[in-house]
């Protein structure tokens, strides 16, 4: 048997010269027939609720600051020996004003 001498570092051009490809439908060019385009399946939109709408103004950031705030005055009171504080939201004007008392109790009333 004869030796066949494998020839290294070729292009792809050198390794297939002289080779036609045969066409076939898996090598054919589709071009006349239109493109499959991928159907888009849309998400129904999120219908939002009163409480959205009411959220969106309240941001992270805000909800933040408030917080660190209402922190503050409560351990303020609780130095003063008030243990829990009642929160009442009012509107005065175009202003939203939170105000802070100690807790009363209703059964003492």
């Amino acid at each position: 048997m004869a030796k066949h001498k494998i020839p290294k570092n070729r292009s792809l051009e050198d390794m297939f010269k002289g080779v036609k490809e045969e066409i076939t439908f898996e090598t054919a060019d589709w071009d006349d027939e239109p493109a499959a385009k991928p159907r888009v399946v849309q998400k129904p939109a999120k219908k939002q609720t009163a409480s959205d709408f009411r959220k969106q103004f309240f941001t992270e950031d805000l909800q933040e600051k408030v917080g660190s705030l209402l922190l503050e005055i409560k351990m303020a009171y609780y130095k003063d020996g008030v243990g829990d504080i009642s929160l009442e939201v009012v509107k005065d004007g175009r202003n939203v004003v939170i105000k802070t008392g100690p807790k009363t109790s209703k059964k003492t009333r």
